[in-house]
């Protein structure tokens, strides 16, 4: 699979993924006029676009895709949340699961995380064409499910506990907000217990993605999980 990192960050996210055959977009958080230009002005190749929330930097550029023809995908409660009408990802509300869309040669499978949000999604893919696997999640504090062997992971480290506790302690980074990072996204111990509870045999490569300017020292994350996973890792 070939990933293009259009953005990432609390100023907006927005992924392109390919097999060769079929594009995707993973969440939709900046302007329509960049995503053109990362998509080389072709949007007509973007087959879908599968967004994990409601939140703006995740989800800007959602009408302005959808009047040019690309479908997008939302989980009802995230649809509802933000005003949308989209393509409603369905959940079985038996055992908690998400049906998987056929895309092109993609085959997308939601699954819940835990996020401020009413209804928010990571996204499982699988390539028909190649057989590989790409996992993403972004804003969410752990991630319950295990899943089968992946190729790719674009995720969240939002921040490293050494980093936050000197903003903290110097106060630069209050009660509030700290209690926000630690209840809707990702730490750096976390994103290694992660990886450590999942086979990772076929990992080739992770995008870290998402990470604060204030409370991520990105060397510091790359190296630790660098050293835990021994594949190539990009922070975004």
């Amino acid at each position: 699979m070939d990933v293009t990192v259009l953005a990432s960050g609390s100023s907006g996210n927005c992924y392109r993924v390919s097999d060769g055959s079929t594009a995707i977009l993973l969440d939709a958080g900046i302007s329509i006029s960049r995503i053109r230009k990362g998509c080389r002005f072709d949007l007509s190749s973007i087959s879908g676009c599968f967004v994990s929330h409601f939140h703006g930097d995740h989800s800007r550029a959602v009408n302005d895709l959808m009047h040019v023809g690309v479908p997008i995908f939302m989980t009802e409660g995230e649809m509802k949340a933000g005003g949308f009408q989209c393509h409603c990802l369905f959940r079985d509300f038996e055992d908690g699961s998400y049906q998987e869309v056929y895309c092109g040669t993609f085959i997308v499978i939601p699954f819940g995380v835990q996020h401020d949000t009413p209804e928010p999604v990571g996204f499982f893919i699988q390539s028909s064409l190649t057989g590989e696997r790409l996992l993403y999640f972004t804003d969410t504090f752990y991630i319950r499910q295990r899943f089968a062997p992946f190729d790719y992971l674009i995720g969240e480290c939002n921040y490293d506990e050494e980093t936050l506790g000197e903003h903290i302690k110097s106060r630069e980074t209050g009660a509030y907000r700290a209690k926000r990072l630690f209840s809707s996204h990702m730490s750096l111990a976390n994103f290694l217990q992660f990886l450590k509870a999942n086979d990772i045999s076929r990992l080739k490569k992770i995008w870290i993605c998402h990470m604060s300017d204030d409370h991520g020292n990105a060397e510091r994350i790359k190296e630790a999980v660098q050293k835990e996973t021994g594949v190539p890792v990009e922070v975004c």
